[in-house]
């Protein structure tokens, strides 16, 4: 790459931190092709970059103005810092200009004092956001348990992509008989014309249990708030919580206003902050919910203390079962974050041999991290080692 693609590349990572920061998806899956785009459109034209910001990073109408403000904090630092050099946009190899020009374009032509308190106003959410992102959910006050419940709102979270067995018209993976037949019959029968066919991609459904029984408390609004996010930003999410029973909140969670929609899951479910019973709630998505969810090869995400009053054989049978049945089993456990802490309760003695994947759940950070996870892993089924212990089972 040449260098002044390496420079552009840089500084504008330095702008997907910035986003993420404020709580939107910039992650791998939205950086790279933004930076594509840098390559392809003109940079010295303010809406075009305007554009391309949103089209890849927004997805409410209310984001816009967000995205909006951090773009000009960050072309205005960005000016500040080369201010009194020579305004030459730098050239690749094929002449495509890769930095702005002219002071950043005045900073997207907008040189008013608003324009400097907003920018000074973004900065400071980023930092704020920066730090909370790292803080453990238990120490939080209530302010700032506040502001993370408004960034969790804000995740995108990618489930990544996954083949269907349907297939669309177009590439070059496969020759479309069928088709190739239909248009031979305009030439006689002779194979003139080919046509190609390619598997269809979509989200890797993903079904989300979340303990909310009295030990998770403290962590419970959190939970249901990313629950919410969870699935807002994709179709394909089932939502269950459970304490000594299990509780679908799919449907509850279908609203554009999260707080009616939280209400109506308090209102629904009976054993909130309750003592718990994971053995038997998984038990029970086994029986009445499994084949109808995990039918499409679903990555099932449970999270949890572990904390468990329940029997640590059914424990064992379920979380086995539940393993066959699903792409990938991942556990979230909030207590991670705890000095020294190790899983010994009985509980979860029993499952971690059958889960895929241990992680924490203390923090922003660690959530956003479970988006990582899917896309990373949504074509590649873990290596389980686990056949002797399930003969014992």
């Amino acid at each position: 790459m040449p260098e002044a693609g390496i420079v552009l590349a840089r500084n504008w990572l330095h702008f997907g931190a910035i986003l993420r920061g404020l709580g939107f998806d910039a992650g791998p899956a939205r950086m790279l092709p933004f930076l594509q785009t840098l390559t392809v459109i003109d940079l010295r034209r303010p809406d075009d970059l305007r554009t391309a910001v949103h089209a890849h990073f927004g997805r409410r109408r209310e984001e816009l103005p967000v995205l909006d403000r951090a773009l000009v904090a960050f072309l205005r630092a960005d000016a500040r810092a080369a201010d009194g050099a020579p305004a030459q946009a730098a050239e690749s190899e094929r002449g495509e200009p890769l930095t702005l020009t002219g002071r950043q374009l005045k900073v997207l032509d907008d040189d008013s004092e608003d324009a400097e308190g907003a920018e000074e106003q973004e900065v400071a959410s980023y930092s704020q956001a920066e730090v909370l992102r790292g803080k453990d959910f238990d120490t939080l006050t209530e302010a700032e348990m506040a502001e993370v419940r408004r960034l969790i709102r804000l995740m995108r979270l990618p489930a990544g992509l996954t083949r269907s067995r349907r297939a669309r018209a177009g590439g070059h993976d496969q020759l479309d008989i069928r088709r190739l037949l239909r248009r031979s019959m305009r030439f006689g029968g002779e194979l003139l014309v080919f046509s190609w066919k390619s598997p269809r991609l979509r989200p890797r459904p993903l079904v989300l249990l979340c303990d909310i029984s009295g030990s998770m408390e403290r962590y419970t609004r959190l939970l249901l708030n990313f629950a919410y996010a969870l699935k807002n930003a994709s179709t394909r999410v089932e939502a269950f919580v459970f304490a000594t029973r299990l509780t679908r909140i799919t449907r509850l969670l279908r609203s554009h206003d999260v707080d009616a929609a939280l209400n109506r899951v308090t209102a629904s479910v009976d054993d909130w902050s309750g003592g718990t019973r994971i053995g038997e709630a998984i038990e029970s998505f086994n029986r009445r919910y499994a084949r109808r969810v995990l039918g499409h090869g679903a990555t099932v995400a449970i999270i949890s203390d572990g904390w468990d009053r329940g029997d640590a054989v059914q424990m064992r049978h379920a979380i086995a079962r539940l393993q066959r049945s699903c792409h990938r089993l991942i556990w979230m456990n909030p207590l991670m974050g705890a000095p020294g802490y190790e899983p010994l309760t009985l509980g979860l003695q029993a499952a971690l041999p059958f889960v895929d994947d241990f992680l924490p759940a203390h923090n922003l950070a660690n959530l956003e991290a479970l988006g990582a996870l899917l896309l990373e892993t949504a074509n590649r089924r873990p290596v389980r080692r686990q056949t002797l212990v399930t003969a014992l089972v």
